[in-house]
């Protein structure tokens, strides 16, 4: 009988190992060979929730500034620009690097029922915040119902 040493899937260790295989022009298209997510790929998380007379957007981008921001709807097109850059102290090497920086933009299709002139952004404490609201015409309303006279 002979005995095997196995050692369990190490996931750092053996992506690097994998991206080795990889041809360059692959790794190079994703910055895989960095060790961290291409800045040209990464999006922020966002929620999108809707109500009856409103749809609100939010963003979560820890680490922006309100400058490095830009948000635009054009054509029934919600779009947010960002971006974030960290400085790096000359000669570092990174050993871990989950903070994406870089470029992004995110973009979100809204319907005709939202007004276009009714859109209000707010950043606080890394979460942007944008609310369009339904056009009047749309808003469900309670129509008071009144005694029938004598």
């Amino acid at each position: 009988m002979h005995l095997v040493r196995t050692r369990p899937f190490r996931l750092p260790h053996d992506m690097e190992a994998l991206l080795n295989v990889l041809p360059r022009s692959t790794a190079a298209r994703f910055d895989l060979r960095e060790g961290h997510l291409s800045r040209r790929t990464w999006l922020p998380r966002v929620d999108v929730i809707e109500t009856h007379d409103a749809l609100t957007v939010r963003y979560e981008l820890a680490g922006f500034r309100l400058e490095d921001l830009e948000v635009t709807l054009d054509d029934n097109l919600l779009t947010v620009k960002g971006t974030r850059s960290q400085d790096t102290p000359e000669g570092a090497v990174y050993r871990i690097r989950e903070l994406a920086e870089g470029s992004f933009s995110r973009s979100i299709r809204v319907s005709d029922d939202f007004d276009p002139e009714e859109v209000a952004a707010r950043f606080s404490e890394g979460i942007l915040e944008i609310v369009v609201r339904k056009r009047t015409e749309v808003v469900p309303r309670t129509i008071q119902i009144e005694p029938a006279g004598k």
